[in-house]
């Protein structure tokens, strides 16, 4: 069954795309069989970074049903063990496609031969972007230290989260219902509490009990992205405590990759880092990331029929293993060849 990894974040400019790419070159480098699509509707280009023309079939063709065979998207990189899927740029339209053409998305995502299928999605929290994160517990977040970065991370869970309880009843059930009631009258310049409307449904309606139950299995994984010094890791602890505290859900740290410049030229050669200079620090990381990715699973998450669950680490296990891998970066005498134009 193919891992599905849907790779989002709370606002542009955090690497996310990058990361993406070079996750997907990493994995398929490790003998992984790996398709990288491009679930950025309305704004799909990753295909930039891979160095290819935007002149095959996509999700767009897909979604306006000009071509059933979803694996005829599957697009060469050449690149060993990595399919490409375009995404929508000539039907700017997909940007609010409806439930059914989501549904047979889903669907053929699952159909796909493969060990991995990463998903580029949109940054921001438009519904597309949350219902495609929430395809498994495990979706991946990318972030920065920077405070802005750190709080539209968790602005973004907040939002699937509350995505993730709303979907869970039908619409214009009566837990629909008092959930917009009580988001519409939540007071003015205050944070509706999410732990509170949990708690307020569970003592009103009895169907919400097993929706808190299924909420407690949702462990985003997060990558703090664009790091300086160790200490940035920091930020992960500030980002892991205002999750928990307001949210109630667990996440795990899977990745702490250096700020480089590369990344920004690599993209201006349109050739993923991780190709064009695989000995810099931010390729390194990336490795790292993947590593512990393969240890995971990423199936589809059929709420009715959950996978068993994972080992769980302790609490900052993670950061304090990442830290000193960080540090050990730092301190190494990695390739300092600069990628040629």
């Amino acid at each position: 069954m193919v891992n599905l990894l849907p790779v989002a974040s709370g606002k542009g400019g955090v690497g996310k795309s990058s990361f993406a790419v070079n996750l997907a070159v990493a994995l398929a480098q490790k003998g992984k069989s790996v398709v990288l699509a491009d679930f950025d509707f309305g704004g799909a280009n990753l295909h930039t970074l891979l160095g290819l023309k935007n002149n095959h079939s996509g999700l767009g063709n897909f979604i306006y049903r000009q071509t059933s065979d979803f694996s005829s998207l599957l697009q060469d990189t050449g690149i060993e063990n990595l399919s490409f899927i375009a995404g929508d740029c000539l039907y700017p339209g997909t940007a609010n496609m409806d439930s059914p053409s989501k549904k047979r998305i889903i669907k053929a995502l699952n159909s796909l031969e493969a060990d991995y299928a990463i998903l580029d999605l949109g940054a921001g929290t438009t519904y597309n972007t949350l219902d495609f994160f929430l395809l498994t517990k495990n979706s991946i977040i990318v972030t920065t230290p920077e405070l802005t970065s750190v709080l539209n991370a968790y602005s973004f869970l907040k939002a699937a989260a509350f995505r993730f309880v709303m979907r869970q009843f039908k619409a214009k059930s009566e837990e629909r219902l008092f959930i917009n009631d009580y988001l519409k009258n939540s007071v003015s310049g205050t944070e509706a509490g999410f732990l509170d409307l949990l708690n307020q449904l569970e003592t009103k309606f009895e169907s919400a009990k097993p929706v808190k139950d299924e909420l407690l299995k949702f462990r985003p994984q997060i990558v703090m992205n664009q790091a300086q010094t160790s200490d940035d890791i920091q930020m992960a602890n500030r980002l892991r405590s205002l999750i928990s505290g307001k949210l109630g859900i667990s996440v795990d740290f899977v990745g702490l990759l250096q700020k480089d410049e590369q990344v920004s030229f690599s993209i201006a050669l349109r050739k993923p880092l991780a190709l064009a200079n695989p000995g810099c620090k931010f390729v390194q990381g990336i490795n790292m990331s993947a590593g512990r990715i393969i240890n995971h699973t990423y199936y589809y998450n059929n709420l009715n029929s959950f996978e068993d669950e994972q080992e769980i680490v302790s609490e900052n296990t993670d950061l304090e293993e990442l830290k000193q891998e960080f540090s050990s970066l730092s301190s190494e005498n990695l390739s300092k060849t600069m990628i040629e134009y």
